[in-house]
């Protein structure tokens, strides 16, 4: 078979095993065709090789066996997990099976090996991972606290968040001597619901490191007759302080700057002292920022 030949139709654009190919009477010079890229050992995809993780990883599927699960910086990419920008970077397929078995040894994919009662997996678009909590578990070991902090918060985020603080600080208590279970705690503890960013988290963790009090995120400012008029990131209500994080999207988007500047006036009117920030605010450590929000509390008398 010329390695231009049609290959058989149940391939389609799904990627195959070269064994199954063979089988079907698919020969090597066909398998070599520079038109069938080579994700992985013994794996074959019909036109360009995969760009993204899913992409690899539906890749994988064709030679995965049932105990094989995504998991680590694999899985938390899949769930959407705010990661550093080397984990994010890292195309490798990370990988876990059950203590007992065999951890797959390969190029492109680094193998790990669980407890399988401490596994928790399920299934996104037909593809078995750890589950968001589990994830985050899984990367303990090599996540620094504030990013372990920050994906705590994301799983605690929104309205209807599927998990709490709690529950986190419920399901690292029982790890005793596993790797990064010291920093999992504290990022446990550290955890807040309803934050909308992990800049937000960034920002907060900046707060309380200078030894500022503790923020409350998200608070609902109400007017005199009890109606909303705005939800502010972090604030102090006893001092009637917050910091408000000024993402692109309040710059670039016209309708949200002009809505920004009538917010912060009726904040302004009830008394409040609103502090933007910027990324750049956060950077060398945020030392003007700090000072602001310093100055800010204690001209309405907050003591620290």
């Amino acid at each position: 078979m010329s390695p231009h030949s049609p290959l058989p139709p149940e391939f389609g654009d799904e990627p195959f095993l070269v064994g199954r190919a063979l089988d079907l009477g698919v020969g090597k010079n066909r398998l070599g065709g520079r038109d069938l890229a080579r994700p992985f050992r013994g794996v074959r995809v019909a036109g360009a090789p995969p760009a993204s993780i899913s992409e690899l990883c539906r890749a994988y599927t064709a030679r995965m066996p049932p105990t094989h699960v995504f998991s680590h910086v694999t899985a938390a990419t899949l769930h959407g997990l705010p990661l550093p920008h080397w984990a994010l970077a890292d195309c490798r397929l990370h990988v876990t099976v059950p203590a007992a078995h065999r951890s797959p040894q390969m190029a492109g994919v680094v193998g790990h090996e669980l407890c399988e009662r401490l596994m928790d997996v399920e299934l996104i678009d037909g593809l078995p991972l750890t589950t968001p909590r589990q994830t985050w578990i899984d990367l303990g070991p090599v996540l620094d606290r504030g990013s372990l902090i920050a994906v705590a918060d994301f799983l605690c985020a929104g309205q209807h968040p599927r998990y709490t603080p709690g529950e986190l600080r419920a399901a690292v208590a029982g790890l005793a001597g596993r790797r990064g279970i010291r920093g999992l705690r504290e990022a446990a503890l550290c955890s807040r619901a309803r934050v909308d960013s992990a800049k937000e988290t960034e920002t907060r963790l900046l707060l309380l490191d200078s030894g500022v009090p503790e923020p409350v995120v998200n608070f609902e400012v109400t007017d005199t007759a009890g109606c909303f008029v705005a939800r502010v990131d972090l604030a102090w209500p006893a001092w009637r302080v917050c910091v408000e994080y000024e993402g692109e999207q309040h710059r670039t988007d016209r309708s949200r700057f002009r809505s920004d500047i009538t917010r912060r006036e009726r904040l302004e009117d009830l008394g409040w002292r609103v502090i933007r920030i910027t990324d750049d605010d956060l950077m060398h450590g945020g030392r003007e920022f700090l000072r602001r929000v310093r100055v800010a509390l204690a001209a309405r008398g907050c003591l620290f």
